[in-house]
Formats: structure tokens, C-alpha cells, sequence
């Protein structure tokens, strides 16, 4: 008897990957392509349009893989609110239902997705919280909805680290109803760091003008003040003086570009700080630093830390949630006080002075190739909504 596939919609906030979107965005795109297409039918849904030339790329790649997408509309700043009803609207139309599972990775996401559950007849509800401080910008959201409303209405609460289940599970609301949530690490997938990629490193060096000797600082992420870049920069200030030849590369774009910017010149680093934009490949850019440095102010599980070790390069990172999870795993970097410049520029000094050997990098590399490949994760993810899916019909307390 043919066991009919289970219809899985990951809802994020957009697909235009490494360029607008985030680690979360990236994350909910690999689950989809990941599936076991002979149980799952993954669906991607975008609640907005953010740049229609790079999501078509990704809508193409992803349609050859089995995997539908769906866009809202052009995502908008002014009238937020008709905005984001629009794409429920437009998300609601275009998505087939009915839809056995929703499972969202974003904040509006998660709002989103419990207005479109009657119209699509979702079987289960499933979220993912990817920071440990969410609607960092809206704390009454947070108070509205992440702590009164989710655990009552949501059938699964996922946290990608340690942390972020234990603020999720320490709620009032939660613990009254005894709703547990369950960590489910961020994953990457492994094979765009291990499949014969060819080293680039002198190309993109000369690119950037970084002189071959040159240690090379850098991080990648979007350019918002979640990310204090405004730390980095000051850290760079301080080991550039004892360091002349150091350069520093930032590698994304974002909200704070235009006063990073700004600040960098303040700082008089403009001949070491390197800006290189949003890119859509960062695999090279990874490749050619001597340290990451994560100066995150709160975080959930960075998933450009799993790239950064991956590709051996040490981390210095403030210890925040998964940030910590990740370097003390590791054992190739050091962790730090968030919002303290000389604590990180010490921690990156320490490690251009010691950096680990070759032995301690393959071991790093084997951790995130063990723990946080997005093949495995992506089967425990199945297994789980399949548990789930029994546990309602069977009339069980999930």
C-alpha cells in the first residue's frame, strides 16, 4: 500500500540566501532540500520577496530538487502591518493544502503560520526559536506571543542550543502546562565546505588587496547591531596598533553598514578594515582568515561559526548562547565577555600568537561534520514530526 508523502512547509522570511537572509533562512531551505522526498513533499514559503534576481536562482535550484517555493510580496518597511497581512494572504493562496505540517524559523513566521492554519488544515504546528532573545527589537511581542500564546497553541517548541530551550522552558505559561521545549541544533550542509573546492585563497586575497603575509581577522554576517560589529571594529583598533600589518574583513551587509562605516574611519582604520558586501558564495572568504571573530550581543546557534570550523579556522566569540556550545566543543578558540573590545582583541591576539595545530583543526572539523550535518539533522527532523503526527492521532499529549 502507497503511504501517501506528508506535505512540510519550512516558513521563513525570504530565500535571498547569504545576501538579505540569515542563518535561519539558510537553515530552513537545507531542512526542505534534505527531506527524504519518498516520505516528505517540502515545501518552502517565503513570507516576503527581498531580491527577486538571487531568489529566482534560488527558486530554480530548488525546483530541480524536487522542492516547490512559494513567495509573498515585495517586502516593504512603510506600513509594516498591511504588509505583512498581505503575505498571509498571498501565502494562502498559492500554498495547496491541506498542509500536514508547518514549521517555522522565523519570528513573523511564527505568527504567520498560526494565521494560515485553519485555512490550510495543518495537522501540526512546529517552530523553531534561533535566538535566545526573540523580538529583541518588540520585547511586548515577546511577551504576547513567545511567552502566553506558543506554548498553548504550538504542538512542538525547538530551541538550536541548550540556552534557548532553557529560556524557552523556564516561561510561566510553559511550565504550567508542562510543555517542553527540545533542543534542535542549526545545521549546515557539510559537502559545500568538503567536496573538492578549489582553493581560491590567493585569488581573493589579491581581490581585496590583503598582502600575502597579512593576517586576516574577519566575520560574516548580516550588518545589525545584534552582531556588535561596533566592538569588532574598536578591537581592531587595539590589535592593529600592536599589529600594523592586520587586516580586518567584514563580509555581509545591513542596517548598520552606512555607521560602520562611519566608525571605522573615526577610528582611523580605514587602511585595515575591509568591507566586502553581502556574497553569495562565502566558503572563499572563510578560507583565507587566520581568525573568526563572533562579537554577537545574544545569538542562537551561529551557523557561520559551524562554517568557520569547518573550514579549520579558530574562533574567538563572545559567549553567548551556541556560541559557547560551539567553541567549547571545538576546542579551537577562546570565549569572551559580549560588549568588551579589549577582551576580544585579547582573545584575538592570544590566537594569532597560538594558533592550533593541524591535529586540533581535524578534530574541529570532525565535530561539526558529526554533530551538525544538515543530513542527519534533517532525518531526526523527520522521525520527530512523524512521532508527533502519531502522538495527535492517537489522541496523545505531545
Amino acid at each position: 500500500m502507497l503511504v501517501p508523502r506528508l506535505r512540510v512547509v519550512q516558513l521563513v522570511n525570504g530565500i535571498a540566501l547569504n545576501t538579505k537572509m540569515g542563518g535561519a533562512e539558510r537553515f530552513g531551505v537545507e531542512l526542505a532540500r534534505h527531506f527524504d522526498q519518498a516520505r516528505i513533499e517540502p515545501v518552502v514559503a517565503a513570507l516576503w520577496e527581498w531580491d527577486r534576481e538571487h531568489e529566482q536562482v534560488w527558486r530554480n535550484r530548488l525546483a530541480i530538487e524536487g522542492v516547490t517555493t512559494v513567495i509573498g510580496p515585495p517586502k516593504r518597511e512603510r506600513q509594516a502591518f498591511k504588509n505583512f497581512l498581505e503575505s498571509i494572504v498571498s501565502l494562502g493562496r498559492q500554498l495547496e493544502k491541506p498542509v500536514d505540517v508547518i514549521h517555522s524559523q522565523c519570528d513573523f513566521g511564527d505568527v504567520a503560520a498560526l494565521l494560515l492554519a485553519r485555512q490550510l488544515s495543518v495537522k501540526l504546528l512546529v517552530r523553531t526559536a534561533h535566538n535566545e532573545l526573540e523580538w529583541a527589537k518588540r520585547p511586548w511581542r515577546r511577551w504576547i506571543f513567545v511567552n502566553s500564546i506558543y506554548p498553548l497553541v504550538y504542538d512542538m517548541e525547538l530551541g538550536v542550543s541548550q540556552r534557548v530551550v532553557d529560556t524557552l522552558n523556564q516561561r510561566p505559561m510553559a511550565r504550567w502546562l508542562h510543555k517542553k521545549a527540545l533542543v534542535s541544533y542549526n545545521a549546515i550542509d557539510v559537502a559545500r565546505f568538503t567536496n573538492g573546492i578549489p582553493d581560491t585563497s590567493q585569488f581573493i586575497r589579491e581581490k581585496l588587496n590583503i598582502p600575502p603575509t597579512a593576517p586576516v581577522i574577519g566575520s560574516v554576517g548580516r550588518l545589525t547591531k545584534q552582531k556588535g560589529y561596533h566592538h569588532f571594529l574598536e578591537a581592531a583598533a587595539i590589535v592593529s596598533a600592536t599589529i600594523p600589518s592586520a587586516k580586518f574583513l567584514l563580509v555581509g551587509s545591513g542596517e548598520e553598514e552606512a555607521n560602520l562605516k562611519r566608525m571605522a574611519q573615526d577610528l582611523q582604520l580605514q587602511n585595515h578594515v575591509i568591507f566586502a558586501g553581502a556574497q553569495a558564495h562565502v566558503e572563499p572568504f572563510l578560507s583565507i582568515m587566520d581568525v573568526f571573530v563572533s562579537s554577537s550581543l545574544w545569538e542562537g546557534l551561529p551557523t557561520v561559526i559551524l562554517e568557520a570550523l569547518l573550514v579549520g579556522v579558530p574562533v574567538v566569540g563572545t559567549a553567548v548562547s551556541g556560541t559557547e556550545e560551539l567553541v567549547k566543543g571545538s576546542e579551537i578558540g577562546c570565549l569572551v565577555e559580549p560588549g568588551n573590545p579589549r577582551a576580544l582583541a585579547l582573545g584575538i591576539l592570544a590566537m594569532l600568537s597560538h594558533p592550533p595545530d593541524a591535529a586540533a583543526r581535524r578534530r574541529a572539523k570532525d565535530f561539526i561534520k558529526h554533530q551538525f550535518s544538515i543530513t542527519s539533522i534533517s532525518s531526526q527532523m523527520e522521525q520527530l514530526y512523524l512521532r508527533l503526527l502519531r502522538q495527535k492521532d492517537n489522541g496523545g499529549v505531545i
